[in-house]
C-alpha cells in the first residue's frame, strides 16, 4: 500500500459504527426526550390516548342528559309512578264531577253565565289540540322540524288543561243529566281525553331524546296512536254536546 494512503489513515481514523437507533433520521434513542408518536394526524384515534390525557366522553344528544331524556324526571321508574298519581288524581276529579253534577241547580242568569264560560274552555282547549296536531301534521309531512312541534306542544300545555278544567267545572254547573247515554259517553270521552294528555307528555319526551333524524317506529306509532285518541275524544265530547244543546 502506498505510504501517503496509510498516514492519512492514521490521522484520520474511520468513525465508529452508529449504535442502534443514533442513525440519521431515525428519531431519538429510548428513554431520551423527543416529540410524541401521537402529534396528530389521520392515525391520532389509533395511537392510543392522547398525550394530553385520558379522553372526554361523549357528549349526550341534543335533548337528552346524562340521566336520559328530558322530562323523565329521574328516570323510567319514577316517570312512571307520576304519570299513574296523575291518572289515579285526574280520575278522582272526574268522578267527583260526575257525582255533584246532577245535584247542581242555578238560576236562568249563571246558567247562561256557565254555559258561556263553558263553550269559552271549549274554544281555548280543543283550539290549543288542533294548533299541536296541526304542526305534529305538518312535521310528518317535512314541512316543520320535531322541534317546534314540541315547542308549540310545551306552550299549548297551559291552555288546553286549563281549558279542560274550566270544561269539567263549567259542565258540572249546568247540571247535566247523568242517566242519558249520550251524556255518560261524552263524560267517558272527557275523562279518556284528559288520560291520554297525560301520556303524550310521556310520548312527547321520547320524541325529543331522538331529535331531529329518523324516528323509530317504537316511537312513532305510540305518538300517533295518542294523537288518534285525543282527536276521538275532542270530537265525540263536541258532538254530544252540540246534540243535547239542540235537543
Amino acid at each position: 500500500m502506498n505510504p501517503s494512503i496509510r498516514s492519512v489513515r492514521r490521522s484520520h481514523p474511520a468513525a465508529p459504527a452508529d449504535p442502534v437507533g443514533t442513525a440519521p433520521n431515525s428519531g431519538p434513542l429510548p428513554g431520551t426526550a423527543g416529540p410524541s408518536p401521537d402529534t396528530g394526524g389521520p392515525f391520532r384515534d389509533s395511537a392510543g390516548p392522547d398525550a394530553d390525557g385520558p379522553r372526554r366522553p361523549p357528549e349526550p344528544a341534543p335533548g337528552t342528559s346524562s340521566g336520559g331524556p328530558r322530562g323523565s324526571r329521574g328516570g323510567p321508574a319514577r316517570g312512571a309512578v307520576v304519570v299513574a298519581f296523575s291518572i289515579t288524581a285526574t280520575t278522582a276529579v272526574w268522578l267527583v264531577v260526575v257525582i255533584v253534577a246532577p245535584h247542581v241547580t242555578l238560576a236562568p242568569a249563571w246558567r247562561t253565565a256557565a254555559l258561556f264560560c263553558h263553550l269559552t274552555c271549549l274554544v281555548v282547549s280543543f283550539g290549543a289540540v288542533l294548533t299541536v296536531d296541526w304542526f305534529s301534521l305538518r312535521w310528518l309531512l317535512r314541512r316543520e322540524r320535531l322541534v317546534t312541534v314540541l315547542a308549540t306542544a310545551r306552550g299549548a300545555h297551559p291552555l288546553i288543561w286549563s281549558g279542560l278544567a274550566g270544561l269539567l267545572v263549567s259542565g258540572a254547573a249546568l247540571g247535566p243529566d247523568t242517566s242519558s247515554t249520550l251524556v255518560r259517553i261524552k263524560l267517558l270521552a272527557v275523562l279518556a281525553v284528559g288520560i291520554n294528555g297525560l301520556f303524550l307528555g310521556r310520548v312527547s319526551d321520547r320524541l325529543a331524546a331522538g331529535g331531529d333524524g329518523p324516528l323509530a317506529w317504537t316511537r312513532l306509532v305510540p305518538a300517533a296512536a295518542a294523537a288518534t285518541v285525543s282527536q276521538l275524544g275532542w270530537w265525540t265530547a263536541t258532538l254530544i254536546g252540540f246534540w243535547n244543546a239542540r235537543h
